[in-house]
């Protein structure tokens, strides 16, 4: 018995504190955005720990990430008669309850 995944929506975390790793997680995030099953996904990109000092900022992440110049906006962008995927940054910090809300806000738009 066979059974297709479907994938409404990509959420990638990343330890915006643990800047050594942001290569690896650049290096996950690239094998994600070239998978074909996931071509048209929404991804919502969470750079989180944002309440630890030194913590990398959102142009930082975005950099570090290939991400610059590359996302779709945080508004109410209408992507539906476009072949582009809907993809942004938000940054958060999970154990202060802060700026995942506006995160999970955006992408639910995209979730047909």
């Amino acid at each position: 018995m066979s059974s297709v995944l479907q994938v409404d929506a990509v959420v990638y975390l990343v330890d915006a504190y643990d800047k050594e790793r942001f290569a690896e997680s650049k290096k996950e995030l690239d094998a994600l955005l070239s998978d074909e099953s996931l071509a048209t996904v929404p991804f919502l990109i969470l750079g989180n720990k944002i309440d630890i000092p030194y913590a990398a900022s959102e142009d930082e992440l975005r950099y570090h990430l290939g991400l610059t110049g590359v996302t779709t906006g945080k508004g109410k962008v209408n992507l539906a008669d476009s072949s582009v995927r809907p993809l942004e940054v938000f940054m958060c910090s999970i154990v202060r309850k802060m700026g995942y809300g506006d995160g999970f806000k955006w992408v639910s738009q995209y979730i047909k």
